[in-house]
């Protein structure tokens, strides 16, 4: 059986694959050698729960994961999705193969199989390495960096130094064993985040002049020439699968959506500029609230709640007020579309702690943030500090097997896409 080397970059656009394909040498080869085209995200097009889609083969709804954040259904209370919550094997541990991981998401805590190296989401100080001992032989190692931030020759110094160190981390542990290495490399989505609008014509604020116009070609020849630096020592028995999560895009604006809820009569809260709507919300008179980030999770204040105030007919009513209000929203540029579903309507089953209605703003184009208070709901800038992109469903692939006449794949087929290799 083949060994199996996945560079797994976060983020990257299909699109931004085209475009720059002259330049990134040996993930055209990849490309050249297989299959290659549009991996088509799951919904929501978010990291987590992303990946784990992708390599366990179940759409979010069948794991339970949403998002990076969840709230009970039966209570107000929140949480941090970790790696305890994918209860799923991935597709090599099914088959009982040794692996090795670096950084893939949800990370934390290390996974207890092979050779576990946890995610950017991992709490300063924690236990991050499987076995223990590991750390200690990797030493300096940088999970993630401050993207959302006006300090970009800083920012790109400190994406280059953390993506230097990721590499010399998967050189170090390909002298382990292993039948399936995977290396997960986040700076990629952050050099959208930090540079897309000095990059994409596409965004309202277009600034090719600008000293950063190079940042995001420049960090791909990068990645692609320390990715090549890896494949030269693969075993000649591996195949290889470039593949990112999701894409990004140009932010065309930014929508504090509990406001319009507010005005439609559907939440109460105190007053208090830029506050998270979860800290001011008054639960007793409110019967819609919703979370913001790349997409709008909206939660019906259902009687199951501590202080719910909604019936389960009603509920299907503020839904249905829901779905026809927001299908089309008036922006400061015009009209935009939006998508509004049920989960049901997006996954198999949907366990776990859904929201009761998922938003797309605009096909994504438009971030919903869940902060109060501003003097318009349309928001000149995210809420949380600069940030050029978001999220698409247009992510990447190439494989160094398949149909070379098959451009597409869905992250659900990844891992039957996997499986197929190693039945082969």
């Amino acid at each position: 059986m083949d060994k199996l080397f996945i560079l797994a970059l976060d983020g990257v656009p299909y699109e931004a694959f085209i475009k720059l394909r002259d330049q990134l040498p040996n993930l055209a080869e990849i490309a050249d050698r297989g299959s290659w085209g549009v991996m088509r995200a799951v919904d929501p097009p978010i990291t987590v729960p992303a990946w784990a889609s992708m390599f366990t083969g179940k759409d979010p709804g069948e794991l339970g994961i949403y998002g990076f954040r969840h709230m009970r259904r039966h209570s107000y209370d929140t949480y941090i999705v970790t790696s305890v919550d994918l209860r799923e094997k991935y597709v090599w541990e099914r088959r009982g193969l040794r692996s090795v991981v670096i950084g893939l998401p949800p990370g934390y805590p290390p996974r207890q199989y092979g050779i576990w190296i946890s995610d950017f989401l991992t709490p300063k100080g924690r236990p991050w390495t499987h076995p223990p001992q590991l750390a200690e032989e990797i030493g300096h190692y940088i999970f993630d960096i401050e993207y959302r931030t006006d300090r970009k020759e800083e920012a790109y110094r400190q994406l280059a130094e953390m993506t230097h160190a990721r590499f010399r981390v998967a050189q170090k542990l390909l002298e382990k064993e292993w039948d399936v290495f995977v290396l997960h490399e986040i700076g990629t989505d952050r050099a959208h985040h930090l540079f897309q609008k000095y990059w994409d014509p596409q965004h309202p604020k277009y600034a090719p002049d600008s000293p950063h116009a190079d940042k995001i070609p420049t960090y791909y020849q990068l990645v692609d020439q320390l990715a090549g630096q890896l494949i030269k020592r693969l075993p000649p028995d591996t195949q290889i699968l470039a593949i990112s999560d999701h894409g990004n895009q140009a932010q065309r604006g930014v929508l504090a959506i509990n406001q319009l809820l507010r005005e439609w009569g559907l939440v109460e809260y105190e007053e208090k500029p830029g506050e998270d709507i979860e800290k001011v919300v008054n639960w007793r008179r409110t019967k819609a609230v919703a979370w913001g980030g790349y997409y709008a999770r909206i939660y019906i204040n259902t009687r199951d709640r501590p202080q719910g105030t909604v019936d389960p007919e009603e509920a299907e009513d503020i839904k249905k007020e829901l779905k026809k209000k927001l299908r089309t929203l008036k922006a400061p540029w015009g009209y935009i579309e939006n998508q509004i579903y049920e989960p049901r309507q997006l996954y198999r089953k949907a366990t776990g702690d859904y929201p009761d209605l998922v938003v797309y703003l605009d096909e994504v184009r438009v971030r919903p943030v869940q902060t109060i208070g501003h003097p318009d709901p349309w928001l000149p800038e995210n809420d949380r500090g600069p940030d050029d992109s978001l999220h698409s469903f247009n992510g990447f692939y190439a494989a160094t097997w398949g149909d070379a006449k098959k451009k597409d794949i869905h992250a659900l087929d990844v891992a039957q896409y996997i499986e197929a290799l190693w039945s082969a």
